[in-house]
C-alpha cells in the first residue's frame, strides 16, 4: 500500500457511532458530533418504472453546505460507514448522489476521489454524469 493510500485509509477509519431509523422507503443513519450538532444520513427508494433508485443526502446541523465546523475527516467517514452499513441492509442495485460543482469547495472532486476508493470494496462500479452545475454518481452493483 502507498503512503497517500495509507493517509486516506487512515484518515477515514473512525466514524462516530450511528444510530438507525427505518421504515418501508427510506432509512436515516443519525449520528451526534462532539460540537453538540447531528449529522443525518438519508437514504430514499426511487421506484420508477419496474427499477429501483436509493439516493444518498447527508446534512450537518440542518444544511448541506459546507460548515466550517471542522471535523471533516470523520464527518465523511460517518457518511462512508453510514453508506456502507445500508448496502449490507438493503443490497441495492442503485445508488445516486449528487455533488455542487460550483460552490468552489472541490466537493465534487472529493466525493468522486472518496467514491471511487470504496466502491469496488462495497461491490459497486462507479459512474458520474455532469448536468447543470452538479455532478451525479451514480454506483451500479457489480
Amino acid at each position: 500500500m502507498r503512503l497517500h493510500e495509507l493517509t486516506i485509509t487512515e484518515a477515514f477509519d473512525q466514524p462516530y457511532p450511528l444510530t438507525w431509523e427505518h421504515s418501508q422507503d427510506s432509512h436515516d443513519a443519525l449520528a451526534r458530533l462532539p460540537d453538540g450538532t447531528n449529522l443525518s444520513v438519508m437514504f430514499s427508494k426511487e421506484e420508477m418504472y419496474d427499477e429501483v433508485d436509493w439516493h444518498v443526502e447527508f446534512w450537518r446541523n440542518n444544511s448541506q453546505e459546507v460548515t466550517g465546523e471542522g471535523d471533516q475527516q470523520r464527518v465523511f467517514a460517518t457518511v462512508l460507514a453510514a453508506i456502507k452499513e445500508f448496502i449490507k441492509i438493503e443490497n441495492p442495485e442503485r445508488v445516486r448522489f449528487s455533488a455542487d460543482k460550483d460552490s468552489g469547495t472541490g466537493r465534487s472532486n472529493l466525493y468522486s476521489n472518496l467514491v471511487r476508493r470504496y466502491a469496488n470494496s462495497w461491490g459497486y462500479e462507479v459512474d458520474s454524469s455532469e448536468y447543470g452545475g452538479s455532478t451525479v454518481f451514480n454506483l451500479y452493483k457489480l
